[in-house]
């Protein structure tokens, strides 16, 4: 339907922008018509749409996604060799990078950070997470800290920012023994893991019933000021579950601290809490917090 109306199109003189030879080679590519999605790039020049780096990479995230790993080398050195506006920059190599390691084949994408890393193209966090990603889905965790060492050696990437990427890869494919080991490991180094590490992190403890350790891990993190850009409701969860275990002294000494940075209990967790905290006989807590809910 495409090709079509670009021959309708030529009857009458009107031919595709860029915008819509990106799309028709996104959509060539959606649908595994690789060849087609190629043959429009001498036809662009044509028209007078030089082929950028935009176009290319639309192309190269086709081929990865089918696993033509010769062709994605191929296509890469081609962007390199027409120079300025089709040079593969680091969202290109990234993209690369997390689709083959989405594939399983870490190989590749180590074979691509190689040749990014020769051009003189400098990874980012990005391309540290979907690469990290990538070893600890395929089991490949003995790898990892290599991986680490290596790129933060470069300097483009921190070591935070790379543990805090394994923190919240290794949740998210259930080894949380691990991941509590890693995060534990990055705070006693002097290391600041990112807010979505934390959160994680204590949200995944708190998930399974180990509270009084969520909010000793809370109070670790909050020495090392990491806490501004926390999940709010991390303070809502850790709350009711110190309430709902018997934690009293921690109880109070987490809601006066939510009241000293303005915040608030969140649904729906606030009439559990409101209740064991009057058990507490924290009644005046509960006026100042509830005070604070309703503004």
């Amino acid at each position: 339907m495409a090709k079509k109306l670009m021959g309708e199109m030529g009857l009458i003189d009107l031919y595709p922008d860029m915008i819509t030879y990106v799309s028709m080679i996104k959509g060539f590519c959606d649908v595994g018509r690789l060849e087609e999605a190629f043959a429009l790039f001498p036809v662009m020049s044509v028209h007078g749409c030089y082929p950028n780096v935009v176009a290319y990479s639309a192309l190269l995230d086709g081929i990865c996604r089918f696993g033509i790993v010769e062709r994605a080398f191929e296509l890469l050195a081609e962007m390199e060799k027409q120079g300025e506006g089709c040079c593969p920059n680091v969202i290109t190599y990234t993209s690369v990078i997390q689709s083959f390691c989405e594939q399983g084949r870490t190989k590749d994408a180590l074979s691509v950070l190689e040749l990014m890393e020769v051009r003189g193209c400098a990874p980012n966090r990005v391309t540290a997470s979907a690469w990290i990603n990538g070893i600890c889905t395929n089991g490949q965790l003995q790898d990892v800290y290599n991986f680490i060492e290596r790129i933060v050696a470069g300097g483009s990437v921190s070591i935070g920012d790379c543990y805090s990427s394994l923190v919240v890869c290794l949740i998210k494919i259930k080894k949380v023994e691990e991941a509590e080991k890693t995060f534990r490991r990055a705070l006693s180094s002097g290391m600041k893991p990112d807010s979505l590490a934390c959160s994680m992190m204590i949200r995944e403890i708190c998930s399974e019933k180990r509270v009084l350790d969520g909010f000793c891990l809370y109070e670790e993190v909050e020495k090392t000021g990491c806490l501004s850009s926390i999940d709010i409701d991390i303070y809502s969860i850790l709350l009711a579950g110190l309430c709902q275990q018997g934690h009293s002294a921690e109880a109070a000494r987490l809601a006066r601290s939510m009241l000293e940075k303005r915040i608030p209990l969140r649904a729906p967790h606030v009439e559990k809490i409101v209740e064991h905290l009057k058990n507490f006989g924290g009644k005046e807590l509960v006026a100042e917090l509830v005070s604070m809910l309703l503004g």
